[in-house]
Formats: C-alpha cells, sequence, structure tokens
C-alpha cells in the first residue's frame, strides 16, 4: 500500500540561530507561505521547525528538498529570467509590501490604546498580523542571493568558465567575494556614516567637545541640551536609529547608552572627521574592485542580468531586516496593552503563538501561567508542515521530536577541538580574544579589538563592529550580515563554522586566518 503524501519524511537542515521568541516566530515562520511577493517572484516555502532552547535562543529547520536547486531555487531564478525588469519589479514590490507594514505600524502608533474596546484592538491586531504574514517577509532575500549562488545556474557556472580561461582557477574564492559586495549602503554602514557625521559636528564645536570630553554620561545629558543645533542633530540621529539594536525580542537603547557612544568617537585618537573619511573611502574602494572584477569578467547580457538581481537582493537584505525591526518597535506597545488586558506581562505574552492571543479576543481565556512558565523552563518547539503549524512543549516532547525528525546536530558539546574551518567571507588574518555572545545581549561587555564569536550577527550586532578586530559565527554564507558588514569595515570574517560558538570560549586567545578559513586556539582561557 501507497504511503500517503503527507508521511513523507522531510530531510531537515538548520539554517539559522535567533534571538527571537515563540510568539514571534509563530506569525513569522507560519507566513512563510504567504504568495506576497508575487508578481516580482515566486517565492515561498510551507516546511520548517523551530526549537526553542532557554538562554540559546531559537534554532531555526528547513525542508533541504524545499530550499534547493530542485525546487525554490529554480521558481527564484525563474522570476529572474523571465523578467528583464527584476530589479525595480523587486523594489516595487519591496516599498509596496513593507508600506503596507507601516501603514499599521502609524495606526498603532496613533491610537491611544487603552482607550480602545478589545474589538477595536482585535482588529489591530489581525491587520498587523495578516500584513506581517503575507509573505516571507525577510527570508526571500536571503534564499534570493543563495539561489543566484546556486553551483548549477549560470553565475557560479559562467564565473568558474571564465577564470578557467583566465588562468586564475585559483581565485575563484577571491571573485566570488568580490561579486557579493554590496553596491547600496547597508543598515549598519548606513547608521555608522550618519553617526560620524553628527559627531563631527559635536566635535567642531568646542563647548560640545569639552563637554564630552569632561563630563559624566549624566551630566552630558543633560548640559548637551543647552546647545540647540547640536542636540537637534544628537536627537535626530537617536530616534532615526532607535531600532538599531533591536531584534525580535530586545528594546532600544536610552538616550545615556548613545551619550556613551558618541563619547567614546570624540575621545578617540582618530578624529571623528578622520573616521568618516576612512569609512567612505572604504566603501568606494569596495565598490570600485566590484566595478573592476565585472569588467574585466566581461559577462554576457544574461548573466550580466542575474549579477544586477544579485545585486538587488544583497541590497534589500540588510533593509528588509532593518524595517521588520522598526515595525516591532511599534507592534511592543500592542503587545503591552493586549498583556495588560490579559493579566500577564509582554516578556510572557512572548511565549503564546500569534493564533493563541486570538484566542483570547474570541473567548477570552489564555493559556494556563503552568504553561507559559513551562515554556519558560524548557523551551518550546513550534512544527509546521505543509503550512499547517502546531506548537510542541513539555521537556519530554521537544527532546521526542528532537529525535524523530533528526535534527540533534546542533545540540551536541564539543571538547578538545584546537582547529577548525569555515567558508572565508572577508579576507585578512589576525590574532586576538574571543568574545563569545550568545546572542546581542552581551554586547556592552565587548571590549575594543576582541574578535566576535557568535552564531550569527543581526541588526543588533551593529555597534560592535565598530569595535570589534575580527568575526567568526556558526553560520552564514558569502552574502550574509557578517560578510556584507565584515566587507564593508574591512575586518576578517570566517562565517559557517557551524560549531564556533561550541568550542571558543570568552577569552581564548584564537588566530583567524580569513585567508584560508582557518580559526585556531592559540592559548586556552583559564
Amino acid at each position: 500500500m501507497a504511503k500517503k503524501k503527507n508521511s513523507k519524511k522531510i530531510n531537515w537542515f538548520w539554517a539559522h540561530r535567533r534571538n527571537a521568541s515563540l510568539h514571534h516566530f509563530s506569525f513569522l515562520m507560519h507566513g512563510m507561505k504567504g504568495r506576497g511577493w508575487s508578481p516580482a517572484v515566486n517565492f515561498w516555502f510551507d516546511n520548517q521547525i523551530v526549537i526553542g532552547v532557554p538562554g540559546k535562543s531559537c534554532y531555526v529547520f528547513y525542508d533541504k528538498n524545499q530550499l534547493s536547486s530542485r525546487d525554490k531555487y529554480k521558481d527564484i531564478q525563474k522570476s529572474i529570467d523571465s523578467n528583464p525588469n527584476f530589479t525595480k519589479d523587486f523594489e516595487r514590490r519591496t516599498s509596496e509590501i513593507f508600506g503596507a507594514v507601516f501603514f499599521k505600524c502609524m495606526e498603532i502608533d496613533q491610537d491611544n490604546l487603552s482607550l480602545l474596546s478589545n474589538q477595536e484592538l482585535k482588529k489591530l491586531y489581525d491587520g498587523f498580523i495578516e500584513t506581517m504574514m503575507a509573505c516571507p517577509l525577510i527570508t526571500v532575500q536571503l534564499w534570493g542571493i543563495e539561489a543566484c549562488f546556486d553551483e548549477k545556474w549560470r553565475i557560479i557556472k559562467f564565473l568558474r568558465k571564465r577564470l578557467e580561461e583566465l588562468k586564475k582557477e585559483n581565485e575563484f574564492q577571491v571573485y566570488k567575494e568580490n561579486l557579493s559586495i554590496n553596491t547600496g549602503e547597508t543598515v549598519a554602514f548606513t547608521e555608522k556614516k550618519n553617526f560620524y557625521q553628527v559627531a563631527v559636528e559635536l566635535y567642531k564645536n568646542k563647548k560640545t567637545k569639552e563637554l564630552f570630553e569632561k563630563e559624566s554620561k549624566g551630566g552630558i545629558s543633560e548640559k548637551l541640551k543647552k546647545y540647540k543645533r547640536e542636540n537637534i542633530l544628537f536627537e535626530k540621529h537617536t530616534q532615526k536609529y532607535e531600532w538599531i539594536n533591536t531584534e525580535y525580542v530586545s528594546g532600544g537603547w536610552s538616550r545615556e547608552k548613545w551619550i556613551e557612544l558618541f563619547k567614546q568617537a570624540i575621545v578617540a585618537k582618530q578624529t571623528p572627521e578622520k573616521k568618516l573619511k576612512e569609512i567612505l573611502g572604504n566603501f568606494s574602494e569596495l565598490n570600485s574592485q566590484r566595478k573592476k572584477i565585472i569588467a574585466e569578467l566581461k559577462p554576457p547580457k544574461d548573466v550580466a542580468h542575474a549579477l544586477d538581481a544579485l545585486s538587488e537582493l544583497i541590497a534589500q537584505r540588510d533593509w528588509a531586516k532593518g524595517y521588520f525591526t522598526k515595525a516591532l518597535l511599534s507592534y511592543n506597545n500592542l503587545l503591552d496593552e493586549i498583556s495588560k488586558r490579559f493579566g500577564i506581562t509582554r516578556s510572557d505574552i512572548l511565549y503564546c503563538s500569534y493564533q493563541e492571543v486570538e484566542d483570547f479576543f474570541r473567548s477570552g481565556k489564555i493559556i494556563s501561567k503552568k504553561e507559559i512558565a513551562d515554556r519558560q523552563k524548557n523551551g518550546f518547539g513550534i512544527v509546521i508542515k505543509r503550512g499547517e503549524m502546531n506548537i510542541v512543549s513539555g521537556k519530554k516532547n521537544i527532546e521526542t521530536l528532537i529525535k524523530k525528525e533528526n535534527i540533534s546536530e546542533p545540540f551536541k558539546k564539543y571538547a578538545n577541538i584546537y582547529e577548525f574551518r569555515g567558508l572565508a567571507a572577508s579576507r585578512g588574518k589576525i590574532k586576538g580574544i574571543a568574545r563569545v555572545l550568545e546572542d546581542a545581549s552581551g554586547i556592552s561587555g565587548f571590549k575594543d579589538g576582541e574578535i566576535i564569536v557568535t552564531y550569527m550577527t543581526t541588526i543588533e550586532f551593529t555597534p560592535v563592529f565598530r569595535k570589534a578586530a575580527a568575526v567568526v559565527t556558526d553560520e552564514g554564507g558569502m552574502s550574509c550580515h557578517a560578510a556584507i558588514v565584515s566587507r564593508e569595515f574591512k575586518i576578517p570574517c570566517i562565517v559557517g563554522t557551524k560549531i564556533a560558538t561550541r568550542v571558543l570560549k570568552t577569552g581564548d586567545e584564537i588566530e583567524v586566518d580569513a585567508d584560508k578559513g582557518v580559526v585556531k586556539i592559540l592559548k586556552k582561557a583559564k
């Protein structure tokens, strides 16, 4: 007797680890089945698993057969090949999708939420969730980049052939790295550029310069208000980028935290003006490198079109995540009001799925505090197969799920490893002290010249790129956040090691050889 289609075993692969919550991932992952990116690009998928581990964030697994040359990669490639206006259409569709999201945010921000009836509050909630679930909101960019770099598609096939003709086969990785350069400004670069533009103005004014040099953070915060122009520049920057260090569950920085960052920039040996000139020069140099390589390769029309699509996907990836995190700041206000009516805290509601919140509006009942406490203590699972979502809780049930679906690899421990490899994403070689960050909550303790070791940098990590000597990550490829930003900041970066955060400890002295993709432990921390 033939097996039913739904009983077919799924071959899962571990893709990400994110500092997120059950609540956010329930609507974000369930929304992956949405077809909202059409007609610009045909991309959606409906098989995912998320395992929430207390103190370790969320591990995300996808269906290896869906995200491959045989399935969704091919759909993206066809969308690019069949549309000579792909880049413009994708940019326009991005604006439409996030325009709808920000319209819902505006509705939330403009309402006095405490005065709304439950029905009115539900309408706001339903509207926000619906727009966020219209499509794979912040994943089409990532998997679009992976599809462009698919070994079986035209970009890589052309690159290998052309380098063979030029007798430069050994430089494949260098050329691929340069084709991965973002021709537009990432969130991290734009914020850093604007940050130093403001710092230059604060430094130019002798009185504000002296204020930052001599006063404490509290004193600066109060006295800066006396200098109208400089205070306006400061406040505009902090308001514009209030979301820059947030992701799913973390909040924005205080005025004092921003004061601290500007103080560090103003008292540093290198003046803000020289630092600004340096980062602008680095960005210009990177773009010149890419242009030279494309001129040298002389790609045919179809490959040039594919490279334009790749560039657009890379440009949109970081900003899409930025728009998403900005939207969540407005959504937090809505969650605050809903949680009050539940009689629980916002941190508790983050352990409820979006459907369980919907149930509250319908029935007035919420899952028990005992169930919430269990999810907080033992973690949770989100299982989505063929678009159907189920929540798994209870320690034994989660362990059974992990074993049954064969997804235990990311949870294994490693010992006695002193050397491992990854993908060299930004070249260079350096020795330094490792700082292992399980999530972005630990960035406040990061010291100048340390090496970031983490699962993957996200928008929350933006501030530490100013201080980091190098970056090593568990996950990622040539066009991941860590790779793109490291190239902009000209620091060595190795991604996709799989095991860095399980092998290295904070305080280890390590060597990062991003020319070869090798990480060595020189001296273990005591």
